[in-house]
This record gives structure tokens, C-alpha cells and sequence, in this order.
């Protein structure tokens, strides 16, 4: 008896310690982010790098977690790269954010995790005539991000301001999508555009050229706070089933944030490292410590897209908070 009874416990001890192994790892090892380029998704890169996610995994009690990023260009790219599941998490533009949490309602039912970054874009051409938005002719063309981004709907906000009420879709058929560097690229070379939506760092090398001008940026157009531009999303079934790794995301994230605030250096470092580039070391760090750059999780802004979307049809289900569009992980943020 006492054999079968020690042998039972044994069992017991070790049925125990495999379904507590098993349910520290029940979540997944792996999250695959899908980013945009540009500088305000440095956190996001900063947090893989130097190892952030991991370690806030460990701190959760998970075992070992893999982060990968995947530079994926564009709204609709990142929207296919997340309802097919090659992705997990996306970093969306909060236009595109908004639309696909509008149409995945009741379904993949996509949402924000954390906010990442909030910044001016700002609008540059190559034509010296140029001297603001109603200057814009049929035969011009505009580049932005997507047709979802923020730059487009800026855009729009601002057709209204200069051709009055009901005209912000004046200047769509301006509007063409391109990816930031071949944005700039093509901005300076004079060919094919002859106006560019910018955000940093690309605005930084812009402003050093004397081929462009700036003609109107984020604040003339919104006024008061600069709205968050960047937030990470996921669908409620991967957070459902995963809310350590979600909650270890938004940790790292708000680890690189505060790495980039005490280690501006270090972080403009690993920001050239992880994308092409044509502005300077010194040109990034400047932008990171005179706030052309704000990194945060808390959302700010978010009701100006939103209430501005649902009033153009952009999307059919206006929320009445921030909160609506975010993941409970984040609801105890004084946002806006």
C-alpha cells in the first residue's frame, strides 16, 4: 500500500508539474508584427531588438517568445496579412485601424492593442508655384501611404477647410498611394508626383532640400494635440487566447519607449539599422528629442478620425469613445 500510495503521488506530482509547464506555454511562442516604414514605428523595432517582448514574457511566466517583424507596405497589404493569419499583430495608421475594426465587427473583430506614436505630416511639393491646397491642379498627383492612411485623410479634412463643407473628397483624385522612400524619391527627383504627404523622418531630409517646399502640415489642418498616427492591432481571438503575449507586447513596447526617451543615440542606431534611410544619424536623433516625435501607448485624437469617417461614410458604426476601438488592456489610459 505504501508503494502504490508513494507511486500514486509521484504520478499525482508529476501530471501536476506537466499540465503547469504545459499552461505556462499554452499560449503562443510566437507573434509575427507587421510594420509600415518610417520612424513611428521605431518602438515596435526598438522592443525586438533589444529584447523587450521576451523578457516582459518572462516577467508574465511564459517560456520563450519569439518576435518577428515583417515590413509589409500599406493598409490593404497589412489587412490581408492579418485576416489570412500570416500575421498577428498590425501596426495600422488609425484611419485603417478604425475601418477594419468597422467592418470586422462581430466577426475577426479587429482592435487596438496600444497606441504607438503621434507626429505631424506634413505636405511638401516640388512645383514653386505651388502656395497652398487649392493651388493643386487636375494634372498634379499627391502621394500618400494608402488610400486608408492618415495622410489621406488629412487630406480630406483639409479640402474641406479650404473648399468648404461636404468637399473633402475635392482632391481623391490627386491622391495615389506609395510607399514613404519612393515617396521622397520621386518627390525629388521631379518625376511622376509633384506632392508628397510626409511623415518623419522623411520631413526631416525634405526640409534640407531647396527642390521642395512645405505648403500645410498636422496641426494647421486638426489643431491642439497632434493625433496618435500609429496603433498596434489584433484580432479578439488571438488576444482571447493570448493575453499574456498581448500583455507582454505592450509592455516591451512601453519599455522601448522609455529606451528611446533616455537613449536617443542607441535608439537612432538601431532605427538606421532596421530600415533604408537617406537622413542622417544627427537628423533622427533631433527628431527624437525635440518632439517631432511622440511615443505612447495612450491613444490621443482618436474621436477626430473617427467622428470625421463617420460622417464622410468611411465607416457605418461611429464609437462614442476611444475605448470602444481597444482592447481591455488598455481602458485604465486617460486617452482621447
Amino acid at each position: 500500500m505504501n508503494c502504490g500510495r508513494a507511486l500514486s503521488s509521484a504520478l499525482v506530482f508529476g501530471f501536476t508539474a506537466l499540465f503547469g509547464a504545459m499552461s505556462a506555454r499554452a499560449e503562443i511562442a510566437e507573434v509575427r508584427i507587421g510594420i509600415q516604414y518610417g520612424l513611428a514605428f521605431l518602438p515596435i523595432t526598438l522592443a525586438q531588438d533589444q529584447g523587450f517582448y521576451a523578457a516582459q514574457a518572462k516577467k508574465a511566466g511564459l517560456g520563450d517568445l519569439k518576435v518577428t517583424i515583417h515590413h509589409i507596405s500599406g493598409s490593404p497589404a497589412l489587412n490581408d496579412a492579418m485576416l489570412s493569419e500570416s500575421i498577428e499583430i498590425g501596426a495600422y495608421g488609425t484611419p485603417g485601424m478604425l475601418i477594419i475594426w468597422d467592418k470586422t465587427r462581430g466577426r475577426q473583430q479587429v482592435a487596438a492593442l496600444a497606441a504607438v506614436s503621434a507626429y505631424t505630416y506634413s505636405l511638401f511639393t516640388n512645383r514653386t508655384e505651388i502656395k497652398s491646397l487649392a493651388d493643386f491642379g487636375d494634372q498634379d498627383r499627391i502621394a500618400v501611404a494608402a488610400t486608408s492612411s492618415p495622410q489621406t485623410f488629412l487630406m480630406r479634412m483639409a479640402a474641406e477647410q479650404v473648399f468648404g463643407p461636404g468637399q473633402h473628397g475635392r482632391m481623391d483624385n490627386l491622391l495615389v498611394s506609395m510607399a514613404h522612400p519612393d515617396a521622397m524619391t520621386a518627390l525629388l527627383a521631379g518625376r511622376a508626383i509633384t506632392g508628397y504627404m510626409a511623415s518623419p523622418p522623411f520631413i526631416a531630409a525634405l526640409r534640407d532640400s531647396d527642390k521642395v517646399h512645405e505648403v500645410i502640415s498636422t496641426r494647421q489642418i486638426v489643431g491642439g494635440e497632434e493625433p496618435t498616427g500609429v496603433v498596434l492591432a489584433a484580432g479578439k481571438a488571438f488576444v482571447d487566447a493570448n493575453p499574456k503575449v498581448a500583455g507582454a507586447i505592450i509592455a516591451g513596447l512601453q519599455d522601448a519607449i522609455a529606451f528611446i526617451a533616455s537613449e536617443p543615440s542607441a535608439a537612432a542606431d538601431i532605427y538606421l539599422k532596421s530600415e533604408p534611410s537617406r537622413t542622417s544619424k544627427q537628423e533622427v536623433m533631433s527628431m527624437l528629442k525635440d518632439g517631432s516625435m511622440i511615443y505612447s501607448t495612450t491613444p490621443s485624437g482618436i474621436l477626430k478620425y473617427a467622428k470625421f469617417m463617420a460622417r464622410t461614410g468611411w465607416i457605418k458604426h461611429e464609437p462614442q469613445s476611444w475605448r470602444d476601438v481597444f482592447f481591455p488592456l488598455m481602458q485604465y489610459k486617460d486617452g482621447s
